[in-house]
């Protein structure tokens, strides 16, 4: 069977973790919390860790099984299927679409104006099929490489921020209490947080120490990277410029430039959003593929890669009408994450524990 190292494993993880929100969630992180974003980046992360137990003692029970043959081992054959199967197609499959429409809105809107999105995604998933197809290995060796791409490239993003950062912007803290963070750390820890519950599938595909410390690792690393870039964002721009641009960390890097030399820094903000997309629906096309090749018991589950992208390319063209509208959908989408992304792992493994004590008790 084909491994992740923990280095690799940190960097997908990571790379899927920051994903579509690295652009979009500053501004619905602002008009919820205003100038206490940065605040509600933290309580989030803090929420995250908290479940991280839950992971561990599901990745624990599952003893080496693959995800499906978990499910199946506590619903039973055929409901555990179905189940699983449910879960795959409206949680990281679903999710998936939704990932390329907003590589799709973006640059239709900042940067390919005039191009067809449907080339974009034409473009962006014959690179993830290629990876997919490859297996497990290949997938962590092209984010593993890719990770020396993304480190320079963030540290160039967040120069490009610092020197117009007004420290007066973040101020007063805490002007309307602890609510407001709340409420902008929920729908930050909904998305994208509760879909670390997708790592789980990668459990018995890796020595379970080396995965736990992949699962804590990632989780801080992103979160640190959300925290620098909403806590920038709000001080270069302010809470209420930030609130009205769809893309503000895109926006702020327009603006600046060293000399009349270097400029267009706001394309490096591209360039990362592309390997941080690409690892998303990487790994989310992955488990999809896999997943599902177990569940119709396929010998080479891979021949699945190009039907199902073509579903979501599809999908994505009409999944919701313009920009505003997915901001919108965010309330819909936080409450249907907490659904499939912790009270259906923690169902599972409450009734794992349960089939544990009974299998002792008659033992």
């Amino acid at each position: 069977m084909q491994t992740l190292s923990g280095r690799q494993a940190v960097t997908w993880f990571m790379f899927f973790q920051i994903g579509s929100s690295f652009l979009v969630l500053p501004s619905s992180l602002a008009a919820a919390s205003r100038q206490d974003a940065w605040l509600a980046v933290l309580l989030a992360a803090a929420a995250q860790l908290l479940l991280l137990p839950l992971y561990y003692a599901i990745g624990k029970q599952m003893q080496g099984a693959s995800f499906v043959g978990y499910v199946e081992s506590i619903l039973g054959r055929r409901a555990g299927r179905l189940a699983a199967a449910a879960a795959i197609l409206l949680y990281p499959y679903l999710s998936m679409a939704l990932t390329l429409r907003n590589l799709g809105d973006f640059l239709a809107t900042d940067i390919l104006e005039n191009t067809p999105p449907h080339v974009t995604y034409a473009v962006m998933l014959a690179a993830v099929i290629y990876v997919v197809r490859g297996g497990l290995s290949i997938c962590g060796r092209t984010f593993e490489t890719l990770l020396g791409v993304a480190v320079p490239l963030l540290l160039l993003v967040f120069f490009g921020l610092v020197p117009n950062a007004k420290p007066e912007n973040l101020l007063p803290i805490l002007e309307f209490g602890w609510k407001p963070v709340v409420r902008g750390a929920y729908p930050l820890f909904a998305f994208p947080y509760l879909e670390t519950v997708f790592f789980v599938f990668f459990a018995p595909r890796m020595d379970l120490g080396v995965w736990k410390r992949a699962l804590l690792r990632s989780i801080l690393l992103s979160g640190g990277i959300y925290f620098l870039m909403v806590l920038f964002s709000v001080a270069v721009l302010g809470a209420e410029v930030v609130t009205r641009l769809t893309f503000p960390v895109y926006f702020v890097l327009r603006t600046f430039a060293i000399g009349a030399v270097f400029g267009r820094f706001e394309v490096l903000v591209s360039v990362l959003w592309y390997i941080f997309i690409f690892a998303r629906l990487s790994l989310m096309l992955f488990i999809t593929v896999y997943g599902l090749g177990e569940v119709l018991r396929l010998s080479s589950p891979q021949v699945l890669a190009i039907p199902l992208s073509l579903i979501a390319f599809l999908a994505a063209e009409r999944i919701w009408p313009n920009t505003t509208y997915n901001l919108e959908l965010l309330p819909v989408w936080s409450a249907y994450a907490f659904a499939l992304g912790f009270f259906f792992p923690l169902l599972l493994w409450l009734t794992g524990r349960l089939r544990e004590r009974k299998r002792r008790e008659t033992a």
